[in-house]
Formats: structure tokens, sequence, C-alpha cells
């Protein structure tokens, strides 16, 4: 019999993690780290930029309990839904829709990226269609420093909600400097993921109140076997890679698995 007398306890304070993609298979360490963050009690939800490209992911990803929603994706495609949904949100807070907007107008100003609109109206999604839906959303984080990071950001200025990013490779270096330093300075944290990228990043931002820290990518050592006994290597020399066979790993494509 169903006590109605017992009051059903509020939702835990959750992680609103702010994705391009979701899932990926390039992506293990995200996954990962969203993993190990639902094992110490810190429940999350995904908010992805696109759907999945690939049709298998790693066996992590079934393991993740955070729900899954997922944005309009191509500016023109979906127009319609982007729009109205800012619309209605511009009705419903003018002040906090007007910021956002003079914001995007800043930004576009400086690079004139079309993106730019596709991320406020992203934002305008996201802050007016789903985190209504689950209002134990307190805080939200985007992984990389392009995209992503821009939707929390515009999302942030039409929520009230702050947010942070990880800042992991090439994002970082391929933003325009004044683009993301204006994200450092308005994120409550911001995470990379060696210490290069964080002396870049705080050269970058020079003066801020934004705390700028390194945290690096764990792996599970319980995946892999290791020899009782060590080996002594000898010349020939053999270079182990664990990497993606993509050129940009430093890998020729052209190459078996084996031989790379």
């Amino acid at each position: 019999m169903l006590d109605l007398s017992s009051p059903t306890s509020p939702p835990a304070p959750t992680l609103g993690m702010i994705l391009k993609g979701y899932p990926r298979i390039s992506e293990t360490f995200i996954a990962n780290e969203i993993y190990r963050l639902e094992q110490l009690g810190i429940p999350v939800h995904i908010f992805s930029m696109r759907h999945p490209r690939e049709n298998f992911s790693h066996a992590v990803i079934e393991k993740i309990e955070a729900r899954v929603d997922y944005l309009p994706t191509e500016l023109f495609e979906d127009f319609s839904r982007l729009f109205f949904t800012s619309a209605l949100l511009a009705v419903r807070r003018p002040k906090s829709f007007l910021a956002a907007l003079a914001k995007a107008g800043e930004r576009f100003h400086r690079t004139r990226n079309l993106g730019t609109l596709k991320h406020l109206l992203q934002a305008g999604y996201l802050a007016g269609r789903l985190l209504p839906r689950c209002p134990e959303v307190v805080h939200l984080h985007a992984h990389f420093a392009h995209s992503p990071s821009s939707v929390a950001l515009f999302t942030s200025l039409l929520s009230g909600l702050q947010f942070s990013f990880t800042a992991h490779a090439k994002d970082v270096y391929t933003s325009n400097p004044a683009q993301l330093k204006e994200k450092i300075d308005l994120a409550s944290l911001v995470v990379t993921c060696t210490r290069y990228n964080k002396k870049y990043l705080q050269e970058l931002a020079g003066e801020t109140k934004t705390k700028i820290s390194c945290v690096y990518h764990g792996i599970d050592l319980k995946l892999f076997r290791f020899p009782k006994q060590r080996r002594v290597p000898k010349p020939p020399y053999r270079i182990l890679s664990v990497a993606r066979l993509t050129e940009k790993r430093g890998l020729q494509p052209s190459l078996k698995p084996w031989q790379a």
C-alpha cells in the first residue's frame, strides 16, 4: 500500500554537462570522468549538441546512468525550433535575454562567425525548454573551450546558473584569444589537462579571479596486465603508441594497427 503521508525526497543537486556530442568513441576521457563522478555520488545530466555519429560505443557508456538530452544541432534546419523557444524565453526573461544578445553581438563582432548565433539559440533552447524540466541542475560544466563552452556561457547568462569548462587540446589554441579570455573571466572555474595548457591559459587570462586548475586524465590500471618480471629492453627497440590511428596523433593512417 502506498503511504501518501511520506514526503518525497527532492532530487539531489545535479551537474549539467554540456558536450559537443555523446557518446563519442574518441572521448573516453569524458565518459570515464562522468562515470567516476557518478561513483562519487555526483549526479550528472548530459546536454549534447550532437547525436552520436558512430553505431557503437565503449563499455563504460553502459555503466553511466546520466540522463541525456540533445539540443537541436543545425542552425538552418532546426531554426524554427531554436527561434521559437528563444523567443518565448525572451518574453519571460527580457533582461537576461538582452544581456545574452548583447554578449553575442560583441562576440560576433570579433570573429564574424555565424556559429555565435547558433550557440545563442542553442543556449536559449537549453535554458528555455530543457532546464525548466530539470530544476535539480545547479551548475553547468562544458567540455572543450570552443563551442560547448560558448553554449555554457550563454546558458549561464540566460538561466543565472554558474558555468565552468574544461579546456583540452586544439580547442585551446584554435580559439580566438579574446573570446577565450572572456570565457575564462566569466567562468567560475577552468580546468585543463596539462601544465603547458594551464600556463598558456594563465598568461592569456592575465589578472582574473577565475581559478585555473590542471587535472590530468586518469587511467584505470585494472584494464592492463603487467608482467611479474621486468623485461630488459634490447635493440632493435620498438615504441608502443596508444592512440587513435589518425594523422593528427602523429600516426600514418596507411599503417596497420600493429605497425603504428
